[in-house]
C-alpha cells in the first residue's frame, strides 16, 4: 500500500515566470578578414558583398573563403542592401530587452545580387501586409550612430512607398 497521495494542480506552488539576472560578459571578437570588410562598410552605410572566384557564389556578409569550395573571395564591392522578404514571422509577445513594441515582423531577406539571407526587422509596414517576396530596402540609422555592425541598419522597410503604413519604426 502507498502512502503517497498524487498531486494536483491546487498543491503546486505559483509557477517562476521571470527571473532578474543580471550579468556582464567581457569577451573579444576577432572578425577576420572577411567579416572585417563587412563591418567596416556598415558603419560607412554600405553593403559590402564579396564574391567566390571559383563558384561564382556572392556572400553578405562575406567570410575570407568561399564556404562551398573554399577559394578566397574576391575583393569587396557594394551591393545597394535591397531585397526580397523569403520567409518572416510576426513578434506579438513582448520580452526584456525587446527594441520594437509589438506586434512587428521579423523576416530573412534575400539581398539582390547575393547567394544567402539576412535576418531583420520590418518595419513601417502592417504586420499583416508583410508577404514572400515583398522587396524592401534598409533604413539607416542617424550619422552619429553608425557603427561596424548591423545595428547601423534600423529596419527594413517596403521599397514600395505605397505599401509602407508610415506609423510603426524603431
Amino acid at each position: 500500500m502507498s502512502s503517497v497521495r498524487p498531486s494536483t494542480a491546487t498543491d503546486l506552488p505559483a509557477p517562476v515566470r521571470t527571473i532578474s539576472a543580471p550579468f556582464h560578459v567581457d569577451y573579444t571578437y576577432v572578425a577576420g578578414v572577411g567579416r572585417s570588410v563587412y563591418l567596416r562598410g556598415m558603419a560607412e552605410r554600405r553593403f559590402l558583398a564579396r564574391r567566390c572566384p571559383g563558384c561564382g557564389q556572392v556572400y553578405f556578409p562575406a567570410p575570407q573563403h568561399c564556404a562551398r569550395c573554399l577559394q578566397v573571395l574576391d575583393p569587396p564591392f557594394e551591393i545597394p542592401g535591397t531585397g526580397a522578404v523569403s520567409t518572416f514571422c510576426i513578434v506579438n509577445l513582448p520580452f526584456p530587452g525587446q527594441l520594437v513594441e509589438p506586434p512587428y515582423v521579423v523576416a530573412y531577406i534575400n539581398l539582390d545580387g547575393t547567394g544567402n539571407k539576412l535576418q531583420h526587422r520590418v518595419l513601417e509596414v502592417a504586420p499583416g501586409d508583410v508577404a514572400v517576396g515583398m522587396q524592401v530596402e534598409p533604413v539607416w540609422t542617424d550619422d552619429d550612430r553608425l557603427e561596424p555592425s548591423l545595428a547601423s541598419v534600423r529596419y527594413f522597410r517596403p521599397a514600395d512607398p505605397a505599401l509602407r503604413d508610415g506609423g510603426h519604426d524603431a
